[in-house]
């Protein structure tokens, strides 16, 4: 197989490539963009939600030139390019991998601070192109989730139905049952009884996944966990599971729904870890997933804006609660990513945008695209009152061109809309993403004074 494909996520000028080997990773592109409009790519959700909505693939190609060879046109050179995601692809023996553009360092501490995630010095050091890469990722995204879920909910448990001959009457008895076994024997009753036990789908698949993330040798990230195995293990779940369809057929409820996103990635694990001990042309097949990067971003953003803002303002995301209706009958639902609130009142609409957004711009061409323009005036139309006062942000993590980007609109002076970023950009020291947050959150705190004041 040839070396891998590597390109960097949000790739929107191309990466040009003249490998010999170049129509292979294209049939392979095709095949993703493919199984990614079907859905059958594994795309691993963050949130406890997932609203799976047409995006934009993860990799496209436009052929720059060919060459004759073998009297027909061969491809000789082409473009790549990508979205916001990252993750990894293999077929056919063609591997292509998409990382992060900002670098291991500063992915690892947005998802670090975005989920509770502490990584320890030494766990950040796998390399994004070596043969851990996959699974290092996953590992620190199941940790992430498991240690919510655990913290937030409850270990699940369910009754079983437990059939047993026994001294002691207990439930219902199983009259064919018990005329079998104690035909002459009046002393023991054969009952069928349900039981409390931990032994179930959700347990089990933790188990299993946990089992196999070991034998990847990633005891470093998730090594915590062994006790909580252990403990599984002491009050009867077992850690094999015979289909991984189970893990479709959970019934969620109220106090296990903190355990679906750990769920979808263990079940990304168990899929991937099988496929691995089959042949595909002759070669063993590669795990296959995506993350995507934006959804990171608004995850980091509102909880940089919770961690940071006093008590007086209430910032959370309607994505939780599953949005709001624009319109009568529950029809045309809205999903802004941020809103804060001061006194029960929406005061600042925030949309986290993982683009090269530098200025707010008089056209699209030079700056904040239209759709997202017009998405954000309908928030703002929605969430605020014509006499009072709301603003809308957008926050991209580059450098803003022009300090103050924020413009009032033409009929009303009250409602506002601009652009403030977060640069993280071309940053490699924690230490300086921390004064760049400072920064921001001293911007954002001087727009909610200066609206808290016209309230």
């Amino acid at each position: 197989m040839s070396d891998s494909l590597v390109l960097t996520d949000s790739c929107i000028e191309g990466q040009l490539n003249g490998h010999k080997d170049i129509t292979g990773y294209m049939s392979a592109i095709d095949e993703l963009q493919k199984q990614f409009k079907d859905g059958t790519v594994n795309i691993l959700c963050l949130h406890n939600y997932n609203l799976r909505e047409q995006f934009d693939v993860p990799v496209w190609y436009e052929i720059q030139s060919y060459c004759d060879k073998y009297r027909r046109g061969i491809v000789n050179e082409c473009k790549f390019f990508s979205s916001h995601y990252i993750g990894n692809f293999s077929k056919n023996g063609y591997s292509i991998t998409i990382n992060p553009r900002f670098g291991e360092k500063i992915f690892t501490y947005l998802i670090s601070y975005a989920t509770n995630l502490y990584i320890p010095l030494g766990e950040s050091e796998f390399s994004l192109n070596n043969q851990n890469n996959s699974y290092w990722l996953i590992a620190l995204m199941w940790k992430a989730m498991l240690n919510k879920a655990l913290t937030t909910g409850q270990i699940p448990k369910g009754y079983k139905s437990i059939t047993k001959n026994q001294k002691n009457y207990r439930g219902r008895l199983c009259i064919s049952k018990h005329i079998h076994y104690n035909i002459c024997d009046a002393t023991k009753f054969c009952c069928v009884y349900k039981k409390l036990s931990m032994d179930n789908s959700i347990n089990r698949t933790i188990r299993v996944a946990y089992k196999i993330l070991k034998k990847k040798g990633l005891e470093a990230i998730i090594g915590e966990f062994e006790a909580y195995d252990k403990y599984l293990d002491s009050m009867g779940v077992l850690s094999v599971m015979d289909d991984i369809k189970q893990i479709d057929n959970i019934n969620y409820t109220r106090l296990n729904e903190t355990y679906r996103p750990v769920m979808e990635l263990s079940k990304t694990i168990l899929s991937n870890y099988k496929a691995e001990t089959t042949k595909e042309n002759g070669k063993k097949s590669e795990i296959s997933y995506f993350i995507d990067v934006a959804e990171l971003w608004e995850m980091y953003l509102l909880k940089l804006l919770q961690n940071k803002l006093s008590p007086e303002y209430h910032v959370y995301s309607p994505n939780s609660t599953y949005g709001t209706n624009l319109l009568e009958g529950k029809m045309r639902m809205i999903r802004p990513d941020i809103l804060v609130e001061r006194d029960g009142r929406v005061i600042m609409v925030i949309d986290a945008k993982y683009k090269y957004y530098t200025k707010f711009g008089q056209t699209s061409e030079k700056g904040v695209h239209r759709d997202d323009l017009y998405q954000m005036s309908t928030y703002l139309y929605h969430y605020g009152k014509y006499n009072e006062p709301i603003l809308g942000i957008f926050t991209a993590p580059q450098g803003n061109d022009i300090n103050n980007d924020v413009h009032s609109y033409t009929n009303n002076d009250k409602h506002k809309i601009g652009l403030v970023n977060l640069d993280i950009n071309g940053i490699n020291d924690i230490s300086k993403i921390h004064a760049k947050e400072d920064e921001y959150m001293n911007t954002i705190r001087d727009y909610l004074d200066e609206l808290s004041s016209s309230l």
